[in-house]
């Protein structure tokens, strides 16, 4: 699986690990403005066998040698399904990240003010 298996195969013993990773947040955030950026999706016409109003963003590509079983998909499709990294998911994922970022300082201000190991 790898160090950063897809989200929809990580064991359920394992989701809140998965959850509370502050490396998810950043990760998220960064593969949704690449990949998941796509304002409408084709669609795929089954007569010609292809995909129609494709747009310029690398969402709104088609996946090229996509596994049998995941049929006709769209990058974005693909991203929002199997990694779980959404468009919309921005905002709040950016936010988390800011309050982690501030969280981890207090305490080392904290830490930094209270633990004392000087000996008088």
């Amino acid at each position: 699986m790898g160090f950063s298996p897809p989200a929809y195969a990580i064991p359920s013993g394992y989701k809140w690990l998965y959850t509370i990773s502050p490396m998810k947040f950043p990760l998220s955030v960064m593969v949704a403005l690449v990949f998941a950026d796509c304002d409408e999706l084709p669609t795929w016409n089954e007569t010609t066998q292809m995909y129609e109003n494709v747009g310029s963003n690398l969402g709104c590509q088609p996946m090229a040698n996509s596994p049998a079983d995941v049929g006709h998909i769209t990058v974005k499709e693909y991203t929002e399904e199997y990694f779980g990294m959404e468009h919309d998911t921005i905002a709040r994922n950016f936010g988390v990240v800011i309050g982690c970022i501030v969280v981890f300082r207090i305490l080392g201000l904290l830490a930094l003010r209270f633990v004392n190991h000087q000996k008088r």
